[in-house]
């Protein structure tokens, strides 16, 4: 007799991966807000069926903990369902013991429940886990030494994110060291008590040649500004910090400056990722590019609001690297200068977004070079103050036909004084993922995870679930418009213009205002890209009498034309 397909637990694995868990839902007040809930009675159900049934699906249903979502949750069902824990962030008011020796992910906060988890509790459990390879970890509320014993077992780490501890006595460089073999990401703020020389081992170095003077090596191969690169990572007292695997590091800078020092400690850095970098550590900054980061291709400064002629400064210097990939720059105005130096990476630039915040220094005809110059574009963003009207601004910029045909994902978002101001919305997707919401990083992660275990135990069937959305429906093609041809027209997921719907997930019960924009701005708009192909993804913020806001989603093709699905993004 053949077995039935659901009394294969390999077969049942993968069904149970598909059954709600982490469920998203939206706030019933607050329309714009969604969360992310636990809702686990489908799991139950099913695993009442079979003693087979219950035993493939429990550590699919313990696969992943979240103290804040399990609040409800005993103690002891926690510790004792806590060996099936692969994914485990934030304790939330569960302060263990955890009996988890298998985590992939591990993510604590800083306590805000009662009893919060204790220092040694979290302790225990990172070094429990050596498999680790995503660690986030917030320090005490009292600022804490960091421990390098607590990382030494982490071999398999890839990403590290450390938040408000003290690195005195160099022991984030140590800290580092220990995880140098693997570690491939890092983000740091509020870490105190580092020194000039801690991380780069400069001043040690400069010591040993005073006590030593028969020794030159220092003095032949280095100087006060290079590392020698090898091909082992780690940490000592004659050469610095070395991270070989490192392709992205996130620096926040608040009490530290000397967190310049991390960029030259990777010689294979790809992304760099600043925030709150001060006046005067450009010139360091721009140095550390220039001499140690030759492969550097991405870098993103944001929440700075930097000078002009220190984003000029550190673009310049990146240009031995070959020229960048991706920039993004919150700027003071954006005029010919700041233009200049982004042009000077035109041959390779493909991601682009510039936040600029003084209305008076926007150079609109330097912006619309960057649109015919750049021409292997693929993600352009525009988050500009201007005097200009909307509709003038875009009668400039379609005055030329631009280089970048390939573009897939545009963002126009201006904000014309006269009608206010209008909220900006995160880069999460231009940072590719680097910034994403949490929670869909949490849950995306988990399902990857439990594939990858999958294919470790020998499943063929490991490939990662995806949520896709289809870009098309019988109503998307493209059609003729109804109504004048001027002033405030409706448009919702039926009612087309130019072939543009709103997307119908984000379809709410808006005030009737929320549905309706000023259709010369955008028909200039959307005859404006009706010939970019590649476009899957608009976002335009419309700045009509009514403070208007679009968002416009999938672009798909449909019996040969055109479709575009628009949502409306927050006022």
């Amino acid at each position: 007799m053949s077995t039935h397909p659901l009394e294969v637990p390999e077969i049942l694995t993968r069904i149970g991966q598909y059954l709600p868990l982490w469920v998203e839902h939206q706030d019933e007040i607050d329309l714009d807000n969604k969360d992310i809930a636990f809702c686990h009675q489908t799991l139950l159900s099913c695993m009442q069926v079979s003693k087979l049934w219950h035993h493939t699906l429990l550590p699919i249903l313990w696969y992943s903990y979240d103290g804040l979502k399990m609040i409800t949750l005993p103690q002891e069902v926690i510790t004792r369902y806590s060996p099936y824990f692969r994914n485990f962030r934030s304790p939330g008011c569960h302060a263990g013991p955890f009996l988890s020796t298998h985590l992939v992910e591990l993510t604590i906060y800083i306590q805000m429940m009662d009893p919060p988890i204790s220092l040694a509790t979290q302790k225990d459990l990172i070094r429990a886990n050596p498999r680790l390879r995503y660690l986030e970890w917030h320090g005490p509320e009292k600022v804490t030494d960091l421990d390098k014993e607590d990382f030494e077992g982490l071999k398999c780490l890839q990403e590290l994110r450390l938040f408000h501890w003290s690195g005195r006595g160099r022991r984030l460089a140590k800290v580092l060291g220990a995880v140098a073999e693997s570690l491939c990401a890092f983000e740091v703020s509020r870490i105190e008590g580092v020194l000039p020389g801690d991380l780069s081992g400069i001043l040690q170095r400069q010591l040993n040649q005073a006590q030593d003077e028969s020794t030159d090596i220092y003095r032949k191969n280095n100087t006060a500004g290079s590392i020698a690169v090898t091909g082992t990572g780690g940490v000592t007292e004659e050469t610095g910090l070395v991270l070989p695997y490192m392709e992205k590091l996130k620096v926040i800078f608040d009490k530290n400056p000397d967190y310049v020092e991390l960029a030259q400690c990777c010689p294979n850095l790809r992304r760099l990722t600043v925030a709150g970098l001060g006046h005067g550590d450009t010139g360091r900054l721009s140095r550390c590019l220039r001499s140690h980061c030759q492969q550097l291709k991405g870098l993103v400064l944001k929440d700075v609001l930097l000078p002009q002629e220190d984003a000029i400064e550190l673009l310049r210097s990146c240009l031995s690297a070959g020229g960048l990939v991706k920039i993004h720059l919150d700027v003071v105005g954006l005029e010919q200068d700041l233009i200049s130096a982004i042009l000077l990476h035109a041959a390779t630039l493909e991601h682009l977004t510039i936040a600029s915040s003084a209305e008076d220094a926007v150079d609109l005809d330097g912006v619309l070079r960057l649109m015919v110059e750049c021409e292997k574009l693929k993600h352009l963003r525009f988050m500009l103050d201007t005097s200009v009207p909307d509709v003038d601004v875009l009668e400039a910029w379609g005055s030329q036909e631009w280089g970048c045909t390939g573009l897939e994902r545009l963002g126009l978002e201006f904000n014309y004084c006269e009608f206010g101001d209008l909220d900006e919305e995160d880069d999460d997707e231009d940072d590719d993922d680097e910034n994403v919401d949490e929670d869909a990083r949490y849950e995306d992660k988990t399902t990857q995870n439990q594939d990858e275990e999958a294919r470790d135990n020998g499943s063929d069937d490991g490939a990662a679930l995806q949520d896709t959305i289809e870009p098309g429906s019988a109503r998307m093609s493209r059609e003729s418009s109804s109504g004048g041809s001027s002033g405030i027209m409706a448009i919702s997921s039926e009612v087309s213009y130019m072939g543009w719907y709103r997307h119908p997930q984000e379809s709410h019960d808006f005030d009737s205002r929320r549905n309706r924009t000023d259709k010369p701005a955008l028909r200039m708009l959307f005859e404006m890209v009706q010939d970019m192909k590649h476009l899957h993804t608009l976002v335009a913020h419309v700045s009509t009498s009514l403070s208007e806001d679009l968002r416009i989603g999938e672009l798909g093709v449909l019996e040969s034309s055109t479709s575009i699905t628009i949502c409306p993004g927050s006022v």
